[in-house]
């Protein structure tokens, strides 16, 4: 018996399906090194697939959108980044912060990596940072 030639490929030696792995895609991988990294050790979540890499600390949650420049033929790329800081009850965001950052180089390099996790980190102490409370006094005394 012989079979349909689409089936001889998909099919071990032994006629069990043959498993095929998606191929890996996008920006994001290049910099997959991240996830190993000691500095976030304290992340709930590291992922970095396709063109985006997140990072999810309990107070803040990181995503950095990572795209090639057209305009550039060598290799810049453009990280778009958002942070959103939770409410201290940890339920619900209580406010966002987005901007955008240009990294020469080739894509995933040492230095443009070690960006990349300055961008996360100082996203991270952003939230930490509060205002202290006015003391009355000091109100009472300007007025």
């Amino acid at each position: 018996m012989t079979r349909p030639r689409h089936l001889i490929n998909s099919l071990t030696d032994n006629g069990q399906p043959r498993r095929t792995r998606a191929r890996p895609e996008g920006l994001a991988l290049r910099f997959v090194l991240i996830i190993g990294d000691p500095r976030l050790a304290d992340a709930h979540h590291v992922s970095c697939r396709l063109d985006t890499v997140r990072v999810d600390f309990p107070e803040t949650s990181v995503r950095i959108t990572v795209s090639r420049l057209p305009s550039d033929a060598k290799g810049t790329i453009l990280l778009e980044c958002r942070a959103e800081y939770r409410a201290p009850d940890g339920r619900s965001p209580a406010r966002s912060s987005s901007w955008r950052r240009v990294l020469t180089g080739r894509p995933g390099a040492a230095h443009q990596r070690e960006e990349l996790l300055r961008e996360i980190l100082a996203a991270r102490t952003r939230s930490v940072v509060r205002r202290a409370p006015v003391s009355l006094r000091y109100l009472a005394a300007a007025v």
